[in-house]
């Protein structure tokens, strides 16, 4: 990713409202994980079918819940103030680990910003293992993302803000630490300390094809790509500075990657918990577009592209976590994406997070996606193939 942009060209297009009832139907798995703050899909038991795990930043058991029956079970109950998670296979036996950030507060003196490793114990029906690799004070996001191409993921850890801010604005402006942990070694190393204030998106993302992951973080300063280089360096790069208001009230939250007419894009929430979904297509080598495709998110914070009409376009799924409970789908017009129609998934979900794969194994992808309101629903959304 050398030729990502220096400078973002704006733009904006009116979103038409419709429903989306007949592409996608509502199914209820729980009401009960409090504060839903992350939902992540992945085969925890080795039978090919996709399962649920439901993070609640207010419960005291990680649980999962297997597919199709949705029959619930702990994971751990030893991690408490769990705030995100991500899974990868990394010692081939078919059924992943999962790496947790646990400990979460918004500044130093309330976070312990525990970071572990589970791992099964034989049944992944019973409680698995955890084993502590670090602890760095407001680790709020963790991604596994294969950084040099070997195949080989490691867990990257993104603290929210600096230890030493005294709040969420952070007006001094602190260095906000970026870092990673290789299996095996657990050793924390460092990516940057150049990304300032909020840091609040993580997104590993192999944009360009050539087998490594850049790791793309959005925060009050923008979207910046992070790539390991061959001489074990990483570079920063700016996509984009996101929402173009002064610090503290400008930049991006969320991130999300997908493809338009062939061509990878990603999408973004800006500014932090912001109100606007936002597309950035590829216009030259070094140029990507700016693209406002809504304006009316409260308190944005779940975002997901994944082509679910299956048509090789990425749709975008967002959502806020406060005003109306919509959960909205955008899906483009036109190949080249400059027209975008907004419609309702949910009007009964405020997401925190969703997620993407083919639940069912009818070959089209479905969404899960988990509430952070009551009823505090984990929800999943078959794909019916009627776009």
């Amino acid at each position: 990713m050398r030729s990502l942009i220096r400078s973002v060209i704006g733009m904006a297009v009116a979103v038409m409202p419709v429903l989306a009832e007949s592409q996608l139907v509502t199914h209820t798995i729980a009401t009960d994980i409090r504060f839903g703050y992350q939902v992540l899909i992945t085969d925890l038991n080795r039978d090919g079918r996709p399962d649920l795990i439901g993070l609640g930043a207010q419960m005291s058991e990680l649980l999962w819940f297997e597919n199709p029956t949705w029959e619930r079970h702990v994971i751990t109950a030893e991690a408490a103030r769990m705030i995100n998670m991500d899974a990868a296979d990394i010692d081939g036996d078919g059924i992943p680990e999962i790496a947790l950030a646990y400990g979460f507060g918004t500044t130093g003196p309330r976070s312990t910003g525990n970071i572990a490793i589970l791992r099964h114990t034989g049944d992944p029906t019973e409680p698995w293992t955890l084993t502590e690799i670090d602890a760095i004070p407001t680790s709020h996001r963790v991604r596994w993302g294969d950084v040099d191409g070997s195949g080989d993921p490691v867990v990257i850890n993104a603290p929210i803000v600096h230890e030493n801010a005294e709040n969420m604005e952070d007006p001094d402006r602190l260095p906000t630490p970026l870092v990673f942990y290789r299996p095996g070694e657990w050793e924390r190393q460092s990516i940057t300390r150049d990304n300032e204030g909020v840091v609040h998106g993580l997104l590993p993302w192999d944009s360009d094809g050539d087998g490594r992951d850049e790791i793309l973080t959005a925060g009050r300063l923008g979207v910046h790509a992070h790539t390991l280089e061959a001489n074990g360096r990483w570079t920063r790069v700016a996509l984009s500075t996101g929402e173009p208001k002064p610090y503290p009230d400008g930049g991006s939250s969320d991130l999300g990657s997908g493809r338009l007419d062939g061509q990878a894009f990603f999408a973004t929430i800006e500014p932090f918990h912001g109100n606007q979904v936002v597309v950035y297509r590829q216009e030259t080598a070094d140029a990507w577009a700016r693209l406002v495709i809504d304006t009316e998110l409260v308190n944005g914070h779940s975002l997901l592209v994944a082509d679910l009409s299956g048509d090789g376009n990425g749709e975008v799924v967002a959502a806020g976590t406060r005003g109306p409970k919509n959960l909205y789908l955008y899906r483009t017009l036109d190949s080249s994406g400059d027209r975008w129609q907004r419609s309702v998934i949910d009007d009964a979900i405020s997401a925190n997070s969703c997620a993407a794969a083919d639940l069912n194994a009818d070959g089209r992808t479905d969404i899960a996606c988990i509430d952070s309101s009551a009823p505090f629903s984990l929800k999943w959304y078959e794909n019916t193939g009627r776009w």
